[in-house]
Parts: C-alpha cells; structure tokens; sequence
C-alpha cells in the first residue's frame, strides 16, 4: 500500500494557476480603475477651461484674448491659452494620459474649440474624441 503523504504536483499547478487567474483579474480591474481616474480628470480640466474661457467672455464679450499670447494656432495645447487670469495654473493643464488638449478652433470673438480623448465611457459621454466648445463638450 502506497501511503505517501505531502502535495501532488498536479495540487501546486491547479493552486498556480488559479493563482495567476486572481492575479490577473485584479490587474486588469486595477488597470480599468487607472483608466477612469484619468478620464475623472480630463472632465475636471475641461470643466476648468471651460469655466475660465466663459469669464473671459464675461469681462471682454470675446473669447479673442485668450489667442493674444499663445493658442493662436490649431494644434497648440490648451495650456497655452491666455487664461492665467482665470487658472493661474494654466501651464500644468495636461492630459493625463498619452493624449493632448489641442486647439482645434482658435479662441475668436465668438467662439473656441479644445478637442480631448476619453478613454472609457464616461458619464453621457462614450470613449474616443470629445470637443469643448462654447456649446459645451459634445
């Protein structure tokens, strides 16, 4: 009779394997998790740029100034708006992911565009490229 006692090798690979299954569930949730942290915080900058470039229309009646020194161009950073006034951190507004703020319609009198990415649905708004705009961000 074979009394041999201790842990089969087929017991450590079946208690590996699901081990490596746990460990990579919870690195992918982790990694969704990242995601919409990222995506919580692109929304907060839009809200902020938004906010700063509806002031400067309140005081000037134009979204122009903010094009005076910087962000005259399409495909410069939102950072480079003239909206120090409104966001004395204006220059620290960054995606924080691997995307950019990029100026997609240069602050005039009556209008501005900032095109930004989601990465994950959220809220209303599905994942992919999003515009902020004097409507809002559509």
């Amino acid at each position: 009779m074979n009394n041999q006692k201790g842990v089969s090798a087929v017991t450590i690979i079946v208690v590996v394997i699901i081990f490596c299954a746990v460990i990579g569930g919870a690195f992918l949730l982790l990694n969704d998790e990242k995601a919409k942290t990222r995506d919580a915080k692109r929304m907060s900058d839009m809200a902020r740029l938004q906010a700063a470039f509806e002031l400067l229309y309140n005081n000037s009646s134009s979204y122009a100034p903010a094009a005076q020194s910087g962000c005259d161009k399409v495909g410069m950073l939102a950072s480079q708006c003239d909206l120090q006034t409104y966001i004395p951190t204006i220059s620290q507004i960054k995606d924080p992911g691997k995307y950019q703020y990029q100026i997609t319609g240069v602050p005039d009198d009556s209008s501005y565009a900032v095109t930004f990415h989601l990465e994950k649905s959220y809220d209303n708004f599905s994942a992919g490229k999003h515009v902020l705009s004097e409507d809002g961000i559509k």
